[in-house]
């Protein structure tokens, strides 16, 4: 009978620890997930593709993303700083094609007015390079509006 009585002394002394250890942890602030916090939250990757083909996918890159890429026209200005020397390098032409839209040109049809100013046999590095240094003299004639 003792020994029964030692036995649940016992017990209810490792209960009250474990029951201490609990109110513990849960007074203690941390990130709990809610209950309608279940569903996976997928976060795209703001990241530039490595080399693209053409121009007609450097400016897909821009306004849709390539693959699970984020769309670069949406990077914050911490993830365009993360992709700097590419994104600069590629702005100059997606500023082009972009005001090239904005005056009334299709994008497939500015996207060719490019190749038509600088050639299709041309590497899309070549012709960003070439974008770059017209516009230091304020821009190609052929693709000013």
């Amino acid at each position: 009978m003792q020994e029964v009585q030692r036995l649940r002394r016992d017990m209810q002394r490792e209960l009250q620890n474990v029951q201490s250890l609990l109110r513990r942890v849960v007074m203690q602030p941390a990130i709990r997930p809610e209950a309608s916090a279940t569903l996976p939250v997928t976060r795209r990757v703001a990241r530039l593709s490595k080399r693209p083909k053409d121009l007609f996918q450097l400016w897909h890159e821009y306004q849709v993303g390539c693959g699970d890429l984020k769309a670069a026209k949406d990077f914050t200005p911490i993830e365009r700083g993360a992709n700097k020397f590419a994104y600069s390098r590629r702005k100059v032409f997606w500023d082009v094609v972009a005001n090239l839209v904005r005056s009334g040109f299709t994008s497939d049809a500015a996207i060719d007015k490019v190749y038509s100013v600088y050639g299709r046999q041309i590497a899309v590095l070549n012709i960003l390079k070439a974008l770059r240094a017209d516009r230091m003299r304020g821009g190609h004639p052929s693709l000013r509006v």
